[in-house]
């Protein structure tokens, strides 16, 4: 008898944080029945049963809710339960619409119980606090109909609720979700008890790319009654960003915006005006947008005809006829214009979302041999391990902003697809990703980014650095920042393998670069290379780059980061530094590195400088140019211009000189 624990989550992505939490969220939703040994497996058909057709029935102002009242709601199959089963199915409501109803009192909440089970559990909780519940009691209800479902929460405050029912098996019983299409992010979150791991399946992905569903999105069907003042307006459209584009000097800039409709009825039209320097351009949006209805709205003006970075900003004037303030309503973004003669190829930066577990991922490996072989020069991988032995919690965020579960990747966090076959957008085919990589480099570049020197000091477990970045534009704010990442080669791990179990009987369907994965065995023991270990922030950090920008001009900058203690052999370590546009997200260039050696000295004499270093008195002589000195702590404590000779008075300890001028950069180890 097969029995598991699955928990179906249909949530707001970029509204979920660290799945770290696993543990509190295991408490809350272990049920009265015994915990289970084995792992779901979850099994979604390619078609819904409608359960109840699409209805004219306007969206209730009173209705805390991600979901369109008018929508069909469809009926999704899983996989069968058991005797002694349980199985949690839930949903959360963002912060952004839980806002509307502060100071209301949930009374009711309105879902479809799927038959079979013995005892529901109906309980709303903060997602930040999920271990102490807002709400949670049991509940007699009719199965498979829509039913209300009593409840008593007052909301106080914005939160990401959480809305779910728990439901215990005594008998075998078919396991279904109703779902209505929406336009919000989802996805199935499963849990298995017995080793606590956590992970994503991407409904979204899945309906849309394998099964070519027209609906793009997913919600779980739960509606929250409420009582009180507080609620959703009739007529309320947000704008909820404006693009950073780049186009070539004198060319016309293609550019984005983004508006979201929170009013219970749908709006007929919208009208904006856009700003850059001195050119405006009224922009219209006559298509209806639905509630909780998102529109992409492209216009274009034309791109600046000298290299520079400017502001470009939105104002919503409109809507339905009507004038709207312009106090609240504005957005901005950027165009940058680059001379197509300065600009640069960017390196391809692959973020390689994989774990060991999982048996589809192995081709993700293979395309990063393939691709390293392709573009030796210009392609720079990053494999982020989830649920595994070589995963960092770091890049956990990550994970779910980027990756269509695993395995799946991005490029300089512009695609999103497979990382053998690559994008729908760009790719497709066999080793496709190389057409969202040729996508990628083609497109304006504005910066380069290099790493001059890189020395790896064992003894303190650190790594010291310079870099150097130009600009071929100017501007007058820095929107730019460097994140640094390490990667490890060398690891060996016992990987799971689906091409034995699926094409075995059938070697030809799969492509000649896998083929031989599926003669393997279903585990086997793969080296894996490129596996992230540590970032100093994948946001990037502030300061790192500085304003104002002067075109042509390299800003230097130094840094120096620990060498994290899961790393196994720091010899087999690649620094990547990452140059961010911290406005739109991307990676707009990327340098990487094998850090050098270096040695512990009292006295070095290279061809710029000679150290010496005696009872607390570093001196330096023979050199003309900047010094630097870092403690074994990574902080800097000297910073000059040396002209021929200078002495610092330092305490005991291990430092690092930096030197740099005409003739290069110098790094040394001293101990005082």
């Amino acid at each position: 008898m097969k029995h598991f624990y699955l928990t179906a989550l249909l949530c707001l992505v970029w509204s979920i944080p660290s799945w770290g939490q696993s543990a509190k969220i295991s408490d809350i939703l272990t049920c009265d029945a015994a915990k289970t040994t084995e792992t779901a497996a979850l099994t979604l058909s390619r078609s819904c049963t409608p359960l109840r057709t699409s209805e004219a029935a306007e969206q209730d102002p009173k209705v805390l809710t991600n979901l369109p009242a008018d929508a069909e709601i469809l009926k999704q199959n899983l996989t069968a339960l058991y005797p002694g089963d349980c199985s949690t199915q839930a949903t959360v409501i963002a912060s952004d619409l839980v806002e509307y109803f502060i100071g209301n009192t949930i009374t009711k909440v309105q879902t479809i119980v799927p038959g079979g089970c013995s005892k529901v559990k109906l309980w709303l909780a903060d997602l930040d606090n999920i271990g102490t519940p807002l709400y949670s009691e049991y509940v007699d209800c009719k199965y498979d109909k829509v039913v209300e479902l009593p409840c008593n929460v007052k909301i106080d405050k914005a939160i990401n609720l959480l809305v779910a029912i728990t439901m215990e098996y005594t008998e075998k019983a078919d396991c279904w979700v109703p779902i209505v299409p929406c336009n919000r992010l989802s996805a199935w979150y499963m849990e298995d008890t017995s080793t606590g791991i956590v992970g994503f399946l991407d409904y979204t992905h899945m309906r849309y790319q394998l099964y070519g569903d027209e609906n793009l999105c997913y919600g779980y069907y739960f509606n929250c009654i409420t009582e009180g003042d507080a609620g959703f307006n009739e007529y309320d459209i947000k704008v909820e960003g404006v693009s950073h584009t780049r186009a070539f000097i004198g060319e016309v800039s293609d550019f984005s915006i983004g508006i979201t409709n929170y009013g219970t009825k749908k709006m007929a039209s919208t009208k904006f005006l856009a700003k850059m320097g001195d050119a405006e351009q009224v922009i219209e949006h006559d298509k209806p947008i639905k509630f909780l209805y998102y529109a992409n709205i492209k216009s274009q003006l034309p791109t600046p005809t000298t290299p520079v970075r400017v502001p470009l900003s939105v104002q919503l004037i409109e809507v339905g006829g009507e004038t709207v303030s312009s106090e609240t309503c504005s957005e901005d973004g950027s165009i940058t214009a680059v001379d197509p003669k300065l600009s640069v190829q960017r390196n391809a930066v692959m973020e390689e979302f994989t774990g060991t577990w999982c048996g589809w991922c192995p081709r993700g490996a293979r395309a990063i041999e393939l691709l390293t072989e392709k573009y030796p020069e210009t392609f720079i991988p990053i494999a982020i391990h989830t649920s595994d032995d070589f995963s960092a919690s770091e890049f956990d965020s990550h994970f779910t902003t980027y990756g269509n579960g695993a395995p799946s990747c991005t490029i300089n966090r512009l695609t999103k697809g497979d990382p053998y076959s690559g994008s729908s957008e760009h790719g497709g085919g066999n080793l496709g990703i190389t057409k969202d990589i040729a996508y990628v480099s083609e497109l304006p570049c504005e910066a380069t980014v290099q790493i001059k020197a890189a020395t790896l000091d064992e003894d303190a477990r650190e790594i010291n650095f310079t870099t150097d970045v130009c600009f071929s534009i100017d501007s007058e704010t820095a929107p730019y920042v460097l994140s640094f990442v390490l990667t490890e080669d060398g690891l060996k791990g016992v990987q799971s393998n689906y091409y034995p179990i699926t094409y075995g009987d059938n070697p030809e369907a799969v492509p000649a670069d896998l083929r031989d994965f599926v003669g393997m065995s279903s585990k086997f023991v793969m080296d894996m290379d490129h596996v992230a270990r540590y970032t100093s922030g994948l946001d990037g950090q502030s300061g790192t780059i500085d304003a104002p920008i002067v075109k042509g001009e390299t800003q230097t900058k130094n840094f120096s980061i620990d060498i994290p203690s899961s790393v196994v052999d720091s010899k087999n370590l690649t620094l990547i530094v990452l140059l961010q546009d911290s406005d739109s997200g991307e990676i707009l260039n990327a340098a990487r590195i094998v850090p050098s050696f270096t040695d512990a000295i009292d006295a070095a004499t290279t061809d710029n400088v000679q150290v010496s270093a005696a009872d607390g008195l570093l001196c330096i002589s023979r050199f003309n140019g900047n010094v630097s000195i870092f403690n074994a702590a990574g902080q800097k404590v000297a910073d000059t211009m040396v002209n021929n000779a200078a002495s610092f008075n330092l305490a005991k300890g291990c430092y690092i000189i930096r030197t740099s001028n005409a003739k290069g950069v110098s790094t040394l180890k001293v101990t005082l």
